[in-house]
């Protein structure tokens, strides 16, 4: 059967479930818009099938045979952390294929929140050597190792990384070396359902594996040693409130961040599906 714009919405959401397993980042609500229809085309290109960008018997039946491409945290946690990165395939084509520098604290940053401070050129040169151009690769290794500014950005804003370069990175790259991270900071981590690892996942994506605190007097790291210490004592149902506590910190200045805390609050207490994710 094919699916288009007012298939049922159940066969949609299975659809959309499919292509999230070749990184497509789409909500599961079933609505077959534009951002369905461009996640089809996409991946048609990733699976090797040409002709016309439709949702097809065959189309759906090659999705059906991708693995899950993270099963840690399945393909609904990974949507999870790469929508909190980027949004979505639209806004990631008109505000992230190109660098950005996203604070002055950070570095210029590529692709799905891969930022260029936090890794050594070595690295760097592993993780996208076979996915960017030597030219472009050259110039983005200038900015490796260094905070960034208006003219580090300026020296490689012609730099553009496709979306499923970006993609691909980021699900056999980073987010296995974040997993890692997560795993060696809070305990019992293994024990976790793949939303409640996602959300561990997503605040060590976003704010490093540090305990320590950064600013004594808001003792920003506060809430996550908490969470370590009920982890630790199997004390599971609590943690969220952590999550939510953590808003503090971007109250009335990050909307974006605050939002990523209390989303990952509602992963923790009530699964993919509290956020359209499964």
């Amino acid at each position: 059967m094919l699916l288009t714009t007012g298939s049922p919405r159940e066969l949609v959401k299975g659809l959309q479930r499919g292509l999230n397993k070749v990184g497509s980042i789409l909500l599961v609500d079933g609505d077959f818009g534009p951002a369905t229809h461009d996640a089809v085309a996409d991946a048609r290109v990733a699976l090797g099938l040409p002709g016309l960008p439709d949702a097809d018997d065959l189309f759906q039946d090659r999705l059906a045979d991708v693995p899950d491409p993270f099963p840690r945290l399945t393909a609904a946690g990974v949507t999870f952390i790469a929508r909190a990165e980027i949004s979505g395939p639209r806004e990631y084509r008109q505000r992230f294929k190109n660098p950005v520098w996203p604070s002055p604290q950070s570095g210029i940053t590529i692709g799905i929140g891969y930022d260029l401070q936090e890794v050594r050129l070595e690295q760097f040169d592993a993780d996208w050597s076979d996915r960017l151009p030597r030219a472009s690769l050259d110039l983005l290794g200038n900015v490796v190792g260094v905070v960034g500014s208006r003219d580090r950005l300026a020296g490689v804003q012609d730099v553009e990384v496709p979306l499923l370069d970006a993609i691909t990175v980021f699900l056999t790259r980073t987010l296995p070396e974040f997993d890692e991270q997560t795993r060696q900071v809070f305990p019992r981590v293994p024990e976790l359902p793949p939303a409640r690892r996602t959300a561990l996942v997503s605040l060590v994506y976003n704010r490093g594996p540090s305990l320590r605190d950064r600013n004594k007097n808001t003792q920003d790291r506060r809430e996550m040693r908490t969470i370590k210490e009920l982890l630790g004592g199997g004390d599971f149902e609590a943690a969220s409130e952590q999550f939510d506590s953590m808003a503090r910190l971007w109250e009335g200045r990050l909307p974006g961040l605050v939002k990523r805390r209390h989303d990952e609050a509602r992963l923790w207490r009530s699964g993919f599906a509290a956020l359209q994710l499964d």
